[in-house]
């Protein structure tokens, strides 16, 4: 990869950010350009410096590492590193590229790089051209169904039902693999079960304390996820600016 991926590690342990940043140095395509102790300090520097990669921890001053999304620019790649196990599968719920539990190796650090690698070159191939049209198989036949007509996808196993207006198709695939087909843009996945469509959101609701529901045209509402609150949250903000 010719492109230096510019990294900002927020980690409030000096310690941390030091083994973080000899772990990165061998690598020409990773620079670190900026590291915050605290949930304000990492606010601050994401809004005056440019991000790439970021290692995140969970637990700093100020707040958790997932109150820090609504603040991260769209197409970061997001490494945790924490000592705490039990928030992977929330970490992934915002599709983060790893998850490194401490204390974490050299070796563990390169798996991470090349994951993140791997993640920015299909973040690459999708700006290229997000696919327009699914073809999905009813019988014996090939329906195309446009993208942009979708509501939401919902994943059941190793199936995903797209929903549109008018019909609800059943499709071969995962949703993992459909929604690396779609434009970032327009679909957000908002819980590991759900992909939604932004434009035929009609209200976004309060579900709890903590999650948000999306509402469609016809009334139903999808429960997002904490994580998949906090990204629908940070879309809404985007959108008002």
């Amino acid at each position: 990869m010719s492109t230096v991926l510019r990294v900002i590690i927020a980690d409030d342990e000096p310690l941390a950010r030091q083994s973080l940043r000899r772990c990165l140095s061998p690598d020409p395509g990773f620079a670190v350009v900026g590291e915050a102790e605290d949930l304000p300090g990492l606010r601050t520097i994401l809004g005056l410096q440019p991000v790439d990669v970021l290692f995140l921890d969970i637990t700093m001053p100020g707040g958790s590492g997932f109150d820090a999304l609504p603040f991260v620019p769209q197409g970061t790649a997001i490494v945790f590193t924490t000592a705490h196990a039990e928030y992977a599968a929330a970490a992934f719920d915002i599709d983060a590229v790893d998850y490194l539990v401490k204390p974490f190796g050299h070796d563990r650090v390169r798996d991470a790089l090349a994951r993140v690698r791997r993640a920015h070159g299909v973040k690459a191939a999708r700006n290229a051209g997000a696919s327009s049209i699914i073809l999905v198989r009813s019988g014996s036949r090939l329906h195309p169904v446009p993208v942009a007509d979708v509501w939401r996808f919902e994943g059941a196993d190793d199936f995903v039902r797209i929903v549109t207006a008018n019909k609800t198709w059943l499709h071969g695939t995962t949703l993992a693999a459909l929604a690396a087909q779609l434009d970032e843009s327009t679909f957000v996945r908002v819980h590991r079960s759900h992909v939604v469509n932004l434009r035929h959101i009609t209200r976004i609701l309060p579900s709890d304390e903590r999650r948000l529901a999306a509402q469609f045209p016809d009334g139903t509402q999808i429960v997002c996820s904490r994580a998949g609150s906090t990204l629908l949250r940070q879309r809404a903000r985007n959108a008002d600016r």
